[in-house]
């Protein structure tokens, strides 16, 4: 699905570099380049009078450094840096940033930043729809002592594979189904729950903290695994940047 258009400024103090930003943007039909700006000052303007959706930025700048500079954004607008000094790489991603590109930015590299970018907006869109879309609570139907339990997946915490079974954990129990994590997957929307581990899936919503290798939902810390880090890295930052 083609996404809706997005509206992105440059804000670039080298030529060659956002000269080659802007021929990266061109390539994109979804990209609606704003304005090309030579440091943060002369684009606040801009900021204020136009929405804007994604942000190339660069750290070296003159004046207010892109890392100030993007303390100061509101959460919803998508951040990319851009930077010759791989050195602030750790400090761009503690900002939620969507992503960080050494220069020179290849084509390619530039392609999965603005794919990560996607991804993220269209988990967003799942989760509006997801609110507006249900007059009545969503629920699952699960098989638990051979009768059929109606739950409502805002009272799931998170689900954990124990062999053939599969427990639930909810805010006030504990239920025990037979069947795998992935039929269980089957049954519910997208969107709203995510699988961070071969033996867990959590609800997105519940999160309370996670880092790289984990997340926490009520005091109970649960694994990321490795083949699930890079999905859940960008379920959990669209959480983020939807809430704030």
């Amino acid at each position: 699905m083609t996404p809706t258009r997005i509206n992105c400024i440059i804000i670039e103090d080298e030529l060659p570099a956002s000269i080659l930003l802007e021929m990266h943007i061109a390539k994109f039909d979804f990209l609606d380049l704003k304005g090309k700006f030579m440091s943060t000052n002369n684009a606040v303007n801009l900021l204020k009078t136009q929405k804007i959706d994604l942000l190339f930025l660069d750290i070296n700048l003159p004046g207010k450094s892109g890392i100030e500079f993007a303390k100061s954004l509101p959460n919803d607008i998508g951040i990319i840096f851009t930077t010759a000094n791989p050195q602030y790489a750790v400090e761009g991603f503690e900002l939620e940033a969507i992503d960080y590109l050494l220069k020179p930015i290849s084509f390619d590299r530039f392609s999965k930043a603005i794919q990560k970018y996607c991804k993220i907006q269209k988990t967003n869109q799942e989760f509006e729809q997801l609110s507006k879309a249900e007059t009545e609570r969503p629920f699952v139907f699960v098989k638990c002592e051979r009768k059929k339990l109606k739950l409502y997946l805002d009272e799931i915490d998170y689900f954990e594979s124990q062999g053939n079974y599969l427990l639930i954990h909810t805010e006030k129990d504990c239920f025990k189904t037979h069947q795998s994590i992935t039929e269980m997957i089957e049954k519910l929307p997208e969107g709203f729950f995510c699988r961070i581990h071969r033996s867990f899936l959590i609800t997105l919503k519940k999160v309370s903290q996670f880092n790289s290798r984990s997340v926490t939902i009520k005091n109970k810390v649960l694994p990321i695994g490795r083949l699930y880090a890079s999905k859940t890295n960008v379920l959990l930052q669209s959480i983020l940047i939807n809430h704030c």
